[in-house]
């Protein structure tokens, strides 16, 4: 199946997981892919798995850095010569327990990787388009 021929995506938080799951259903219907995640090893090891370079390419990086989008949009462009699709995949939950009870400290790292970071990846999605 090819439905997807010629189609490049960013998938974020795809080192492992649904996001890899994700980026491998891309694959396989034809689409190109760029996974982000915070570590290269995983992300070397999931370019290797959905097929090499000719299919895939690897940015590492923080979901919530602008560096870090910035780099993978353009990375994804120059590589494949295009962006079609983003799946906002990273998401955090570093604590557990009644809200009343969170750290504003890991409250805004939560904010800001799921919900600010996703609208920012949007964003540079959109603007790249």
């Amino acid at each position: 199946m090819e439905a997807l021929k010629d189609r490049v995506a960013i998938v974020t938080g795809a080192s492992r997981g649904i996001g890899l799951g994700v980026a491998a259903e891309l694959v396989r219907q034809g689409a190109k892919v760029c996974v982000t995640a915070r570590g290269r090893e995983a992300l070397d090891a999931a370019v290797a798995e959905l097929g090499g370079p000719c299919v895939a390419i690897a940015v590492a990086g923080k979901a919530d850095d602008a560096g870090h989008q910035e780099e993978a949009v353009a990375s994804t462009i120059e590589a494949f010569g295009r962006l079609d699709m983003l799946v906002n995949n990273t998401g955090i939950n570093p604590v557990y327990g009644p809200l009343a009870d969170i750290d504003a400290a890991a409250a805004a790292k939560i904010l800001a990787v799921n919900v600010l970071a996703p609208l920012a990846w949007t964003r540079r999605a959109r603007d790249a388009w």
